[in-house]
Protein backbone atom coordinates (compact mmCIF):
# COMPACT_ATOMS: atom_id res chain seq x y z
CA UNK A 1 0.00 0.00 0.00
CA UNK A 2 2.49 2.24 0.80
CA UNK A 3 4.51 1.47 -2.66
CA UNK A 4 1.41 2.88 -4.30
CA UNK A 5 0.69 5.72 -2.26
CA UNK A 6 4.38 6.69 -3.32
CA UNK A 7 3.84 5.74 -6.88
CA UNK A 8 1.01 7.79 -6.99
CA UNK A 9 2.96 11.23 -5.25
CA UNK A 10 5.31 10.67 -8.16
CA UNK A 11 2.80 10.96 -10.87
CA UNK A 12 1.23 13.56 -9.43
CA UNK A 13 2.21 16.25 -11.59
CA UNK A 14 1.47 14.06 -14.25
CA UNK A 15 -2.70 14.72 -13.66
CA UNK A 16 -4.44 17.56 -15.73
CA UNK A 17 -6.48 20.00 -14.13
CA UNK A 18 -9.86 18.38 -14.58
CA UNK A 19 -8.22 15.21 -12.74
CA UNK A 20 -7.00 17.58 -10.18
CA UNK A 21 -10.17 18.77 -9.28
CA UNK A 22 -11.91 15.45 -9.77
CA UNK A 23 -9.96 14.22 -7.12
CA UNK A 24 -10.01 16.76 -4.32
CA UNK A 25 -13.83 17.16 -5.20
CA UNK A 26 -13.67 12.76 -4.00
CA UNK A 27 -11.64 13.54 -1.22
CA UNK A 28 -13.80 16.78 0.25
CA UNK A 29 -16.88 13.96 0.00
CA UNK A 30 -15.11 11.18 1.50
CA UNK A 31 -13.73 13.47 4.13
CA UNK A 32 -16.00 16.76 4.49
CA UNK A 33 -14.53 17.36 7.78
CA UNK A 34 -10.92 17.64 7.03
CA UNK A 35 -9.14 21.45 7.48
CA UNK A 36 -12.76 23.14 7.15
CA UNK A 37 -12.40 24.92 10.58
CA UNK A 38 -10.75 27.97 10.73
CA UNK A 39 -8.98 27.61 7.22
CA UNK A 40 -9.91 31.28 5.87
CA UNK A 41 -8.02 32.59 2.75
CA UNK A 42 -7.13 35.64 2.20
CA UNK A 43 -5.90 38.18 -1.37
CA UNK A 44 -2.56 39.72 -0.73
CA UNK A 45 -4.45 42.55 0.55
CA UNK A 46 -5.68 40.72 4.01
CA UNK A 47 -9.21 40.42 2.36
CA UNK A 48 -10.72 37.69 2.66
CA UNK A 49 -11.76 35.31 -0.20
CA UNK A 50 -15.52 33.84 -0.18
CA UNK A 51 -16.70 31.83 -2.88
CA UNK A 52 -18.46 33.65 -5.21
CA UNK A 53 -21.11 30.74 -5.90
CA UNK A 54 -22.16 29.93 -2.61
CA UNK A 55 -20.47 32.50 -0.05
CA UNK A 56 -18.48 29.98 1.86
CA UNK A 57 -15.09 30.75 3.31
CA UNK A 58 -14.49 27.08 3.07
CA UNK A 59 -11.94 27.71 0.32
CA UNK A 60 -8.32 26.96 -0.88
CA UNK A 61 -5.87 28.43 -3.45
CA UNK A 62 -6.12 26.68 -6.76
CA UNK A 63 -3.64 28.09 -9.11
CA UNK A 64 -3.75 30.52 -11.63
CA UNK A 65 -6.11 31.20 -14.59
CA UNK A 66 -5.00 34.45 -16.94
CA UNK A 67 -2.74 35.88 -14.15
CA UNK A 68 -5.04 35.83 -10.96
CA UNK A 69 -5.34 33.90 -8.15
CA UNK A 70 -7.53 30.74 -8.77
CA UNK A 71 -9.67 29.41 -6.05
CA UNK A 72 -11.75 26.32 -5.57
CA UNK A 73 -14.51 26.07 -3.23
CA UNK A 74 -14.93 22.68 -0.84
CA UNK A 75 -18.08 23.19 -0.26
CA UNK A 76 -19.95 23.48 -3.72
CA UNK A 77 -17.13 21.63 -5.53
CA UNK A 78 -16.65 24.55 -7.77
CA UNK A 79 -13.72 27.23 -9.13
CA UNK A 80 -13.60 30.60 -9.03
CA UNK A 81 -10.71 33.88 -9.66
CA UNK A 82 -10.83 36.91 -7.17
CA UNK A 83 -12.86 38.42 -10.32
CA UNK A 84 -15.26 35.87 -10.76
CA UNK A 85 -18.70 38.20 -10.59
CA UNK A 86 -17.03 41.39 -11.56
CA UNK A 87 -16.68 43.28 -14.76
CA UNK A 88 -13.22 42.35 -15.22
CA UNK A 89 -14.42 38.69 -15.69
CA UNK A 90 -14.38 37.06 -18.84
CA UNK A 91 -12.64 40.41 -20.40
CA UNK A 92 -9.86 38.13 -21.88
CA UNK A 93 -7.23 40.98 -19.96
CA UNK A 94 -4.63 39.99 -17.06
CA UNK A 95 -4.99 42.70 -14.67
CA UNK A 96 -1.79 44.39 -15.66
CA UNK A 97 -3.80 44.90 -19.02
CA UNK A 98 -6.69 46.61 -16.93
CA UNK A 99 -4.39 48.71 -15.18
CA UNK A 100 -2.68 49.92 -18.36
CA UNK A 101 -5.91 50.42 -19.75
CA UNK A 102 -7.36 52.42 -17.08
CA UNK A 103 -4.11 54.82 -16.91
CA UNK A 104 -4.58 55.52 -20.80
CA UNK A 105 -9.12 56.80 -19.62
CA UNK A 106 -7.06 58.53 -17.20
CA UNK A 107 -4.76 60.01 -19.44
CA UNK A 108 -7.74 60.77 -22.00
CA UNK A 109 -5.10 58.75 -24.78
CA UNK A 110 -6.86 57.80 -27.74
CA UNK A 111 -8.07 54.47 -28.16
CA UNK A 112 -5.91 53.40 -30.34
CA UNK A 113 -3.24 54.63 -28.15
CA UNK A 114 -4.46 52.40 -25.59
CA UNK A 115 -5.12 49.43 -27.88
CA UNK A 116 -1.46 49.65 -28.56
CA UNK A 117 -0.26 49.61 -25.27
CA UNK A 118 -2.15 46.93 -23.98
CA UNK A 119 -1.63 44.84 -26.94
CA UNK A 120 -5.80 44.70 -27.84
CA UNK A 121 -7.85 45.56 -30.92
CA UNK A 122 -9.11 49.32 -30.72
CA UNK A 123 -12.70 47.68 -30.61
CA UNK A 124 -11.31 45.73 -27.44
CA UNK A 125 -10.00 48.97 -25.70
CA UNK A 126 -13.70 50.52 -26.63
CA UNK A 127 -15.71 47.91 -24.77
CA UNK A 128 -13.85 47.70 -21.78
CA UNK A 129 -13.46 51.56 -21.57
CA UNK A 130 -17.43 51.53 -21.24
CA UNK A 131 -17.58 48.89 -19.23
CA UNK A 132 -15.24 51.19 -16.63
CA UNK A 133 -17.83 54.15 -17.76
CA UNK A 134 -20.80 51.64 -16.51
CA UNK A 135 -19.04 50.81 -13.27
CA UNK A 136 -18.72 54.53 -12.11
CA UNK A 137 -22.37 55.37 -13.08
CA UNK A 138 -23.51 52.26 -10.89
CA UNK A 139 -21.17 53.93 -8.31
CA UNK A 140 -21.81 57.64 -8.87
CA UNK A 141 -24.39 58.26 -11.50
CA UNK A 142 -27.08 60.33 -9.37
CA UNK A 143 -23.57 62.59 -8.89
CA UNK A 144 -23.73 65.69 -6.17
CA UNK A 145 -26.10 67.97 -4.55
CA UNK A 146 -25.64 71.66 -3.91
CA UNK A 147 -25.38 72.95 -0.76
CA UNK A 148 -24.12 76.71 -1.53
CA UNK A 149 -23.93 79.49 -4.72
CA UNK A 150 -24.20 76.89 -7.32
CA UNK A 151 -23.71 78.36 -10.76
CA UNK A 152 -25.19 76.47 -13.57
CA UNK A 153 -24.95 76.71 -17.32
CA UNK A 154 -25.31 74.58 -20.77
CA UNK A 155 -22.41 73.05 -22.98
CA UNK A 156 -23.32 71.97 -26.30
CA UNK A 157 -21.17 69.26 -28.47
CA UNK A 158 -21.94 67.79 -31.88
CA UNK A 159 -24.90 65.29 -32.12
CA UNK A 160 -23.02 62.14 -33.43
CA UNK A 161 -24.06 59.01 -34.60
CA UNK A 162 -20.25 57.84 -35.04
CA UNK A 163 -20.43 54.21 -35.53
CA UNK A 164 -23.53 54.33 -36.97
CA UNK A 165 -22.76 52.17 -40.57
CA UNK A 166 -27.24 51.47 -41.35
CA UNK A 167 -28.00 53.04 -44.51
CA UNK A 168 -31.59 53.64 -43.65
CA UNK A 169 -31.13 55.29 -40.44
CA UNK A 170 -29.78 57.97 -42.38
CA UNK A 171 -31.93 57.99 -45.50
CA UNK A 172 -35.35 57.50 -43.66
CA UNK A 173 -34.81 58.44 -40.39
CA UNK A 174 -32.86 61.41 -40.60
CA UNK A 175 -33.51 62.32 -44.19
CA UNK A 176 -29.79 63.23 -45.16
CA UNK A 177 -26.79 61.59 -45.93
CA UNK A 178 -23.77 60.38 -43.72
CA UNK A 179 -21.54 63.89 -42.99
CA UNK A 180 -19.09 62.53 -44.94
CA UNK A 181 -17.87 64.59 -47.72
CA UNK A 182 -18.73 63.83 -51.00
CA UNK A 183 -18.93 64.69 -54.71
CA UNK A 184 -22.09 64.99 -56.22
CA UNK A 185 -21.27 61.49 -58.08
CA UNK A 186 -19.89 59.63 -54.93
CA UNK A 187 -23.63 60.72 -53.44
CA UNK A 188 -25.43 59.04 -56.45
CA UNK A 189 -23.22 56.06 -55.98
CA UNK A 190 -24.18 56.16 -52.44
CA UNK A 191 -28.06 56.35 -52.88
CA UNK A 192 -27.60 53.72 -56.44
CA UNK A 193 -25.24 51.45 -53.80
CA UNK A 194 -27.62 51.21 -50.87
CA UNK A 195 -30.60 50.46 -52.86
CA UNK A 196 -32.21 53.86 -52.92
CA UNK A 197 -31.66 55.68 -56.27
CA UNK A 198 -34.71 53.73 -57.82
CA UNK A 199 -37.51 54.36 -55.31
CA UNK A 200 -36.39 58.25 -54.64
CA UNK A 201 -37.45 58.47 -58.70
CA UNK A 202 -40.68 59.13 -57.60
CA UNK A 203 -39.72 61.51 -55.06
CA UNK A 204 -37.77 64.22 -56.96
CA UNK A 205 -37.56 66.90 -54.21
CA UNK A 206 -36.96 64.68 -51.33
CA UNK A 207 -33.78 63.12 -54.05
CA UNK A 208 -32.91 66.45 -54.60
CA UNK A 209 -33.19 67.61 -51.22
CA UNK A 210 -30.68 64.62 -50.03
CA UNK A 211 -28.22 65.00 -52.85
CA UNK A 212 -27.86 68.86 -51.73
CA UNK A 213 -27.03 67.94 -48.36
CA UNK A 214 -23.65 68.76 -47.11
CA UNK A 215 -21.55 67.27 -44.81
CA UNK A 216 -21.35 70.91 -42.25
CA UNK A 217 -23.42 71.40 -39.36
CA UNK A 218 -25.99 73.94 -38.63
CA UNK A 219 -24.32 77.11 -36.91
CA UNK A 220 -25.29 77.89 -33.35
CA UNK A 221 -27.54 76.38 -30.98
CA UNK A 222 -29.41 73.52 -33.08
CA UNK A 223 -30.98 70.35 -33.42
CA UNK A 224 -27.39 69.35 -34.73
CA UNK A 225 -26.34 69.86 -30.73
CA UNK A 226 -26.49 67.77 -27.70
CA UNK A 227 -26.95 69.59 -24.54
CA UNK A 228 -24.97 69.43 -21.51
CA UNK A 229 -26.43 70.60 -18.17
CA UNK A 230 -23.26 71.87 -16.08
CA UNK A 231 -23.22 72.77 -12.56
CA UNK A 232 -20.74 73.39 -9.92
CA UNK A 233 -21.04 75.08 -6.11
CA UNK A 234 -18.33 76.78 -4.45
CA UNK A 235 -17.68 73.69 -2.16
CA UNK A 236 -16.84 71.59 -5.67
CA UNK A 237 -19.82 69.90 -5.65
CA UNK A 238 -20.67 69.07 -9.52
CA UNK A 239 -23.25 68.23 -12.03
CA UNK A 240 -22.67 66.98 -15.44
CA UNK A 241 -24.87 65.07 -17.60
CA UNK A 242 -25.76 65.20 -21.15
CA UNK A 243 -29.73 66.32 -20.99
CA UNK A 244 -31.42 67.36 -24.51
CA UNK A 245 -30.92 67.88 -28.31
CA UNK A 246 -31.26 71.31 -29.15
CA UNK A 247 -31.86 74.36 -26.59
CA UNK A 248 -32.48 73.72 -23.15
CA UNK A 249 -36.11 73.50 -21.88
CA UNK A 250 -37.35 74.00 -18.12
CA UNK A 251 -38.79 70.32 -18.13
CA UNK A 252 -35.57 69.11 -18.89
CA UNK A 253 -33.65 71.22 -15.70
CA UNK A 254 -36.52 69.82 -14.14
CA UNK A 255 -36.00 66.20 -14.54
CA UNK A 256 -32.09 66.67 -14.25
CA UNK A 257 -31.80 69.19 -10.98
CA UNK A 258 -34.78 68.84 -9.15
CA UNK A 259 -34.06 68.22 -5.51
CA UNK A 260 -30.29 69.00 -5.62
CA UNK A 261 -30.39 72.47 -4.10
CA UNK A 262 -30.52 72.87 -0.24
CA UNK A 263 -32.85 75.34 0.72
CA UNK A 264 -30.75 78.43 1.59
CA UNK A 265 -28.54 77.73 -1.85
CA UNK A 266 -28.13 80.36 -4.47
CA UNK A 267 -28.28 79.16 -8.28
CA UNK A 268 -26.55 81.24 -10.22
CA UNK A 269 -27.06 81.52 -14.15
CA UNK A 270 -27.41 83.33 -17.97
CA UNK A 271 -30.19 84.93 -18.63
CA UNK A 272 -31.70 81.89 -19.93
CA UNK A 273 -35.80 81.71 -20.12
CA UNK A 274 -36.01 78.31 -18.65
CA UNK A 275 -34.25 79.00 -15.28
CA UNK A 276 -36.90 81.13 -13.47
CA UNK A 277 -39.55 78.58 -13.94
CA UNK A 278 -37.30 76.23 -12.07
CA UNK A 279 -35.96 78.10 -9.53
CA UNK A 280 -39.62 79.39 -8.37
CA UNK A 281 -40.67 75.16 -8.21
CA UNK A 282 -37.63 74.54 -5.97
CA UNK A 283 -38.31 77.50 -3.86
CA UNK A 284 -34.64 78.78 -4.35
CA UNK A 285 -33.14 81.92 -5.27
CA UNK A 286 -31.68 82.78 -8.40
CA UNK A 287 -29.46 85.15 -10.00
CA UNK A 288 -28.96 85.59 -13.43
CA UNK A 289 -26.59 87.85 -15.47
CA UNK A 290 -27.23 89.91 -18.07
CA UNK A 291 -26.80 88.60 -21.57
CA UNK A 292 -23.45 90.62 -22.57
CA UNK A 293 -22.42 91.20 -18.93
CA UNK A 294 -19.79 88.60 -16.89
CA UNK A 295 -21.19 89.15 -13.50
CA UNK A 296 -23.85 90.61 -11.09
CA UNK A 297 -22.31 91.53 -8.17
CA UNK A 298 -20.41 88.90 -6.12
CA UNK A 299 -21.89 86.31 -8.27
CA UNK A 300 -20.29 84.86 -12.04
CA UNK A 301 -20.50 82.03 -13.77
CA UNK A 302 -16.36 81.56 -13.98
CA UNK A 303 -16.49 77.78 -12.61
CA UNK A 304 -18.75 76.96 -14.21
CA UNK A 305 -16.83 78.31 -17.58
CA UNK A 306 -13.68 76.68 -16.00
CA UNK A 307 -15.30 73.02 -16.48
CA UNK A 308 -16.68 73.91 -19.98
CA UNK A 309 -12.85 74.87 -21.13
CA UNK A 310 -12.11 71.52 -19.53
CA UNK A 311 -14.43 69.75 -21.65
CA UNK A 312 -13.54 71.23 -24.32
CA UNK A 313 -9.43 70.36 -24.43
CA UNK A 314 -11.33 66.85 -23.46
CA UNK A 315 -12.48 66.07 -26.50
CA UNK A 316 -10.26 68.04 -28.71
CA UNK A 317 -12.47 69.35 -31.73
CA UNK A 318 -9.54 68.44 -34.18
CA UNK A 319 -9.25 64.74 -33.10
CA UNK A 320 -12.91 64.71 -33.36
CA UNK A 321 -12.49 62.75 -29.81
CA UNK A 322 -16.04 63.72 -28.73
CA UNK A 323 -18.50 60.28 -28.61
CA UNK A 324 -21.33 59.20 -30.15
CA UNK A 325 -24.31 60.74 -28.70
CA UNK A 326 -25.75 57.34 -27.33
CA UNK A 327 -22.56 57.09 -25.25
CA UNK A 328 -22.29 60.54 -23.92
CA UNK A 329 -23.48 60.06 -20.74
CA UNK A 330 -20.97 57.11 -19.83
CA UNK A 331 -18.07 59.54 -21.06
CA UNK A 332 -19.17 62.32 -18.71
CA UNK A 333 -19.38 60.24 -16.06
CA UNK A 334 -15.68 59.59 -16.18
CA UNK A 335 -14.80 63.24 -16.44
CA UNK A 336 -17.35 63.65 -13.79
CA UNK A 337 -14.52 61.18 -11.81
CA UNK A 338 -11.76 62.95 -12.65
CA UNK A 339 -12.78 66.32 -11.98
CA UNK A 340 -13.53 65.58 -8.15
CA UNK A 341 -10.66 63.50 -7.83
CA UNK A 342 -8.09 65.71 -9.63
CA UNK A 343 -6.17 66.07 -6.86
CA UNK A 344 -5.17 62.29 -6.91
CA UNK A 345 -1.61 61.28 -8.74
CA UNK A 346 -2.37 59.15 -11.73
CA UNK A 347 -0.95 55.37 -10.14
CA UNK A 348 -3.72 56.70 -7.41
CA UNK A 349 -6.27 57.51 -10.25
CA UNK A 350 -5.68 53.81 -11.79
CA UNK A 351 -5.59 51.89 -8.38
CA UNK A 352 -9.19 53.65 -7.66
CA UNK A 353 -10.92 53.25 -10.55
CA UNK A 354 -9.35 49.27 -10.90
CA UNK A 355 -10.97 49.27 -7.62
CA UNK A 356 -14.11 49.75 -8.31
CA UNK A 357 -13.99 47.42 -11.56
CA UNK A 358 -12.69 44.62 -9.52
CA UNK A 359 -15.15 45.37 -6.87
CA UNK A 360 -18.59 45.88 -8.48
CA UNK A 361 -20.15 42.62 -9.71
CA UNK A 362 -23.94 43.90 -9.04
CA UNK A 363 -23.81 45.45 -12.40
CA UNK A 364 -26.64 44.59 -14.93
CA UNK A 365 -26.36 44.40 -18.80
CA UNK A 366 -22.73 44.47 -19.16
CA UNK A 367 -22.19 42.68 -22.69
CA UNK A 368 -21.35 43.92 -25.80
CA UNK A 369 -24.71 44.18 -27.05
CA UNK A 370 -26.07 45.46 -23.99
CA UNK A 371 -24.04 48.79 -24.56
CA UNK A 372 -24.29 48.89 -28.11
CA UNK A 373 -28.05 48.48 -27.99
CA UNK A 374 -28.77 51.14 -25.26
CA UNK A 375 -31.59 53.88 -25.72
CA UNK A 376 -30.31 57.30 -25.42
CA UNK A 377 -30.28 59.16 -22.12
CA UNK A 378 -31.21 62.46 -23.33
CA UNK A 379 -34.66 63.99 -24.52
CA UNK A 380 -34.63 63.77 -28.36
CA UNK A 381 -37.75 65.93 -28.57
CA UNK A 382 -39.11 63.22 -31.20
CA UNK A 383 -36.67 64.06 -33.74
CA UNK A 384 -34.87 60.55 -33.63
CA UNK A 385 -35.57 57.57 -31.92
CA UNK A 386 -34.88 56.70 -28.61
CA UNK A 387 -32.78 54.06 -29.60
CA UNK A 388 -29.84 54.52 -32.82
Amino acid sequence: MSDLFKEFLNNLDNLTEEQVTELLSRIDVKYPNIQKEGNIVKDDKAKEIVCTHCNSSNIRKHGFKNGRQRYYCKDCHKTFVSSTGSITYHSRLTPEQWRELIRGVVENLSLSKIAKNIGTTVPTAWYNKQKICKALIEAYGMQDKFIDIAECDEYYTTLSFKGKRDPSFFINTLNRLPRHHRTYEEKVEYLMKNGFWAELQDDPERLAMLLGSTDSYLRGISNDQTCILTCKDRNENLYVNPVSIGRLETADIKKHLSGRFAPDAIMVTDSHVSYPSFAKSEHIQLEQIESGKHSKGAYNLGRVNAVHSKLSKYWPREEERAPATKYLDLNLILFWWLEKNDKLSTQEKVEAIYKIVTDNSGIEDISYEAITNRELSINTKGLIPKKV
